[in-house]
């Protein structure tokens, strides 16, 4: 993180924790002496406890906004502590410090709903960056709480007319975000749908919020018309923030998706007048079903599950969902500590030329080496990092050694990138650094994965013409798979396409698969592009792949991914010994 955006949240953290109470439990006396005086730069309410029991008796007599505690503890442990608190408080704030980091920790904090987990020794702007997201959520819940008791003050005690204020939306004359906050509570058999409108962000800030505003009122009329239109059953529609919508059902959560798909077609559809201008918007949902204890919560993780997904998500609350939350934690938490340990290395898997069977060159592909040295495969761990910030690090890390490994070989080496490798500044200016202290770059091969999506040719058509002007060469991989994209190799300048090893492996038995791999190998010779096929694993299959005019191959036929030695310093001729079947 940034200086200015470190000292930014520095600051945000000091005007949000005004008025929020604390209670710090820690057995260690300096420890806690300091972190108290550390805490009181932010709180102005801190009481502290000497261990987990004593800790617990005054969180059970006193309620506290946050309670902060050390994991290792005499007498009752931090987890320990908490979830006798959360027995009676199971909304309370909770925050772990902790010199442990195993698997079983981490995943019982997850199960306990622990909304922050800091290893020691503690950073600073890691600790403000977990204690401003805690508190805020902390505030909003407050606001809320706040919110909720002051509108049932005003049923009391005001007319039907002001209560309107408060139950209405004055944008879209919907039913506002504290109407559903209650109607949940009375309707809790109905299903929720939340809805947002995509990209709203960018045109509020592009038109103004007069057109944002517009926005809003003609996408309410929309959804109104549409439930009446079609005889939806519902209980009510609601604008909750921003661009945000809900519709609570008394249909379960599959009724509910039909009904929401036709929605988001007709919206999708639907000219929107935009500044005297008609333009098309898109949108997204997710969906709750009827007897949910988080509904708001959840509906949030399914819609931001279907902003990824481009698709209408239904939330699910299963063993294997929260499992998959639980593992997704657990490898950010492994990245992050092998970037740091410098654990990501590439392996290399030989590929031959077809005419001489020695192997010209090999491919580097990534793998992440636990401490007990464990290999995990990308496809493991690179969906994760794609996330995060992290990915754009171990390619860098990847493409390093490789070109360490290479410097004095023989061989080529081929180097896998992504779009997001490419779109990425700091990368792209890296991989152009390394390249230019490369004494050979014409031994690089640069491979792009033919099914991710080119947004844009001619940000991609720079790079590779920037790689090229070095001896570098390109390589379109997977080609094949689901889709071949013609247009990738007349506009890319590509010097190698790789054939999708689904196809390989059906060119003995499918007739479907001889036919498309005789179509690339034949295009490909036109163009003047070489071909490689991918998972060649049997003698048949390569004699088939020879047959066809394949000017390379890859497989397990010739040998796995490896670590680097010094025998790939050579161009050495390869006999198979063994068949993979």
């Amino acid at each position: 993180m940034s200086s200015n955006n470190s000292n930014e949240r520095y600051r945000l953290l000091q005007e949000t924790a005004k008025g929020i109470s604390v209670l710090y439990v820690e057995d260690d006396p300096l420890i806690r002496r300091e972190y108290i005086a550390f805490l009181s730069r932010f709180f102005d309410e801190i009481d502290s406890e000497i261990n987990g029991e004593t800790g617990l008796a005054v969180a059970l007599s006193k309620r506290y906004d946050l309670i902060i505690t050390d994991y290792q503890m005499p007498l009752l442990n931090g987890l320990e502590m908490i979830e006798k608190i959360k027995e009676k408080y199971p909304e309370q704030a909770t925050l772990i410090v902790s010199a442990h980091k195993e698997n079983d920790i981490l995943y019982r904090s997850v199960e306990l709903g622990i909304d922050g987990y800091l290893f020691k020794p503690i950073e600073r702007v890691q600790t403000i960056d977990v204690l401003y997201k805690i508190v805020a959520k902390i505030v909003m819940e407050k606001e809320n709480l706040n919110y909720k008791e002051h509108l049932e003050e005003l049923v009391i005690e005001k007319s039907r007319e002001v209560l309107l204020t408060y139950t209405t939306d004055r944008i879209s004359g919907l039913f506002s975000f504290a109407m559903l906050e209650n109607d949940l509570l009375e309707h809790h058999n109905n299903s929720l749908s939340l809805l947002k409108i995509n990209n709203f962000k960018n045109v509020n800030d592009f038109y103004g919020y007069g057109v944002g505003n517009s926005i809003l009122k003609q996408t309410a009329d929309l959804l109104s018309r549409f439930i009446e239109d079609e005889a939806m059953p519902f209980h009510a529609i609601y604008r909750v923030s921003g661009a945000h919508f809900a519709i609570l059902s008394p249909l379960d959560a599959k009724e509910l998706y039909h009904y929401i798909h036709r929605i988001i077609q007709k919206f999708e559809s639907t000219e929107i007048q935009i500044n005297g201008q008609m333009m098309y918007l898109e949108m997204g949902a997710g969906i709750v079903d009827h007897g949910d204890d988080s509904p708001l919560s959840h509906a949030d993780i399914a819609l931001r599950q279907a902003e990824k997904d481009g698709d209408i998500v239904i939330y699910r609350n299963d063993t294997r969902s929260v499992q998959e939350r639980s593992t997704k934690l657990q490898y950010q938490d492994l990245i992050k500590r092998a970037l740091q340990e410098d654990r990501f290395v590439p392996y290399y898997q030989p590929i031959i030329d077809n005419k001489t069977k020695k192997i010209m060159k090999y491919e580097a592909l990534a793998r992440l080496i636990l401490p007990d040295g464990e290999v995990i495969s990308p496809g493991l761990f690179l969906p994760i990092a794609k996330e995060t910030k992290m990915y754009n690090s171990i390619t860098k890390m990847i493409i390093q050694k490789t070109l360490d490994n290479f410097r004095h070989s023989e061989c080529s080496v081929s180097m896998n990138l992504s779009i997001d490798d490419i779109r990425d500044r700091p990368t792209r200016e890296f991989l152009i650094e390394q390249i230019a202290l490369f004494s050979q770059p014409e031994r690089l091969v640069f491979e792009l994965l033919e099914s991710e999506g080119i947004g844009s040719y001619e940000e991609v058509q720079h790079f590779f013409s920037e790689i090229k002007h070095y001896g570098c060469k390109v390589a379109i991989d997977d080609f094949g798979s689901g889709y071949s994209n013609f247009e990738h190799l007349a506009k890319l300048n590509i010097d190698y396409i790789k054939i999708d090893g689904s196809l390989i492996l059906g060119i003995e038995d499918t007739q479907i698969s001889q036919v498309i791999v005789e179509m690339l190998s034949d295009f490909a010779r036109k163009m003047g592009i070489k071909t490689i096929a991918e998972f060649v694993s049997k003698e048949s299959i390569s004699l088939k792949v020879n047959d066809m005019g394949i000017d390379e191959s890859q497989g397990f036929l010739y040998g796995q991914a490896i670590p680097y030695n010094l025998l790939m310093n050579h161009n050495i001729q390869y006999a198979p010994e063994k068949e993979m079947a």
